[in-house]
Order: C-alpha cells, then sequence, then structure tokens
C-alpha cells in the first residue's frame, strides 16, 4: 500500500502543477506487472506484495481538490512461502483543508506448508484542517 500511495501522490502532485489552466484534469494510468507492496500482512511476518494489473484514476479541480483511486489485482507473496491471489484497493480525496485515505486489501493463498490462509485488510487515515490526525484505523482478519 506505501509503494501505491507513494506513486499515487507523485502523480497527483504533477497534476496539481498541470492545472494552470484552471479547468478539472482526469487522468487514467494503467500498469501491468509491477509488484505493488502493500504492507504489513498482520497474519504473517512482514509485508504483502501483490504483483499483476492495476489501474490508478486521478481527478484535479480547478480548487487544487485531488481524488485519486487504485485497484491492483494479481499474484500475491508473503513470508512463510505464503502465495496466492489478492486485490488491493485504495483512494485519497484531499482539498486544501483536510486529506482521506483508505484502502482494502483481501488475498487468499497458502503458507509453505500447504496451510490455508486468508488475509483481509482495510484501513483509514483522516487529517483535519489543523493537520492533526483525526481517524487513524487499520484492521485485520486472518482465516
Amino acid at each position: 500500500m506505501k509503494r501505491v500511495l507513494s506513486v499515487a501522490a507523485a502523480l497527483v502532485g504533477l497534476l496539481v502543477m498541470s492545472t494552470a489552466a484552471h479547468a478539472t484534469t482526469t487522468t487514467t494510468i494503467h500498469v501491468t506487472g509491477v509488484p505493488i507492496d502493500v504492507g504489513p500482512a498482520a497474519c504473517i511476518p512482514g509485508d504483502l506484495t501483490i504483483s499483476g494489473n492495476g489501474v490508478l484514476h486521478m481527478t484535479v479541480n480547478n480548487a487544487g481538490d485531488a481524488w485519486t483511486t487504485g485497484t491492483i489485482e494479481g499474484n500475491v507473496t508473503g513470508s512463510l512461502g505464503y502465495t496466492g491471489h489478492g486485490v488491493a484497493w485504495f483512494g485519497s480525496e484531499d482539498n486544501r483543508s483536510n486529506s482521506v485515505n483508505h484502502f482494502i486489501a483481501n488475498t487468499v493463498g497458502t503458507l509453505g506448508d500447504g496451510t490455508p490462509l486468508s488475509i483481509h485488510q482495510e484501513g483509514q487515515f483522516t487529517i483535519n484542517a489543523q493537520g492533526v490526525p483525526v481517524v487513524t484505523r487499520v484492521t485485520a482478519t486472518c482465516s
């Protein structure tokens, strides 16, 4: 997730600079085979990585407000030999006063010893106009 968010933040920055004409700008980027680190696995040590296909959508209006979403789906890997299939989605909404970021990641796979493991993670991070985090929540379910 960290890598997706940093890529998205850089792209949003470029879009903000491109709004000099004071128009709403929308960009869509497709990725193929790019490994995305979706962050701590919670159920196993280390991070989960999804390698597959994805799409990013970014919109910036003439006030500099930005909306970014991204989805990636493909093969997942993690520590302890964890392999399987995964999907991750994130969204970010930013204006001059507030920022809301959220994500969901779901994987279905097996550990190196053959034990099946499904991981569901979701979270939200909200920052108010004073720059203070008012929501910081991440949950994980392992089954």
